[in-house]
């Protein structure tokens, strides 16, 4: 169990598993009706086809909605993910990706899901206020095991809203990012510095292709 008591196990997206198929990732199909997944270091994409976008996650060591950020172990009718990768560990996909770097969640009010996430126990570790994309915003960073979550919202009081919580984007991991980005075409953007130290990263155009969410790639964290 991570320092904190928290893994990222599982995030399910409604879309078609052809669309990550299209950017070279491998997607496993299991027998109907489950969904077919994703594995990327110690969290599972899984992918029931259905176009609702972002369905809903699962987390070792908590239970509940957090903020309207669905739980996959308490929605009627779902089951619970699975519980971790295949024994051994996750090799990397065909395009190079290894794992997830970080889930971006989106907020109308920092402070309030900012709330909620303490009072289950998620510490923050780390908050800055930027305008580099534009109006001002406040990111916040907690660890769920080996994924980073980024929560993003208004740094403008005057902007804040009771927009609940909802996943907005995933940072992905590859060990070599030139032969990644390479690999998916015109898929992918050119690599360039990142905010981290040290590192690069490149966007996916995803939803060119069927993917309900924002993609980016990165390099490596600095060894």
């Amino acid at each position: 169990m991570p320092p904190d008591g928290f893994q990222l196990l599982t995030i399910r997206l409604g879309d078609p598993p052809d669309a990550w198929r299209a950017l070279g990732f491998e997607a496993e199909t299991v027998p109907d009706p489950g969904p077919s997944r994703v594995r990327l270091g110690n969290t599972t994409i899984e992918l029931t086809g259905s176009g609702d976008g972002f369905e809903g996650w699962s987390l070792a060591g908590h239970t509940g909605s957090l903020d309207g950020l669905a739980d996959l172990a308490t929605l009627r009718g779902v089951p619970d993910g699975p519980s971790g990768p295949p024994a051994g560990g996750t090799p990397p996909h065909p395009n190079g990706i290894c794992a997830i770097d970080h889930v971006v969640v989106r907020t109308g009010d920092v402070d309030r899901t900012a709330s909620v996430l303490g009072d289950a126990g998620l510490e923050c570790r780390g908050e800055r206020s930027t305008d580099s994309y534009g109006p001002a915003m406040r990111q916040q960073f907690y660890w769920l095991g080996d994924v980073i979550l980024e929560l993003v919202g208004p740094g403008d009081p005057a902007q804040v809203t009771g927009d609940p919580a909802s996943l907005f984007g995933l940072a992905l991991v590859s060990e070599d990012l030139d032969s990644t980005t390479g690999s998916m075409g015109g898929l992918a953007g050119t690599p360039k510095d990142a905010v981290q130290q040290g590192r690069r990263i490149a966007g996916i155009r995803g939803r060119e292709v069927g993917v309900s969410v924002p993609l980016a790639v990165m390099s490596p964290h600095p060894r």
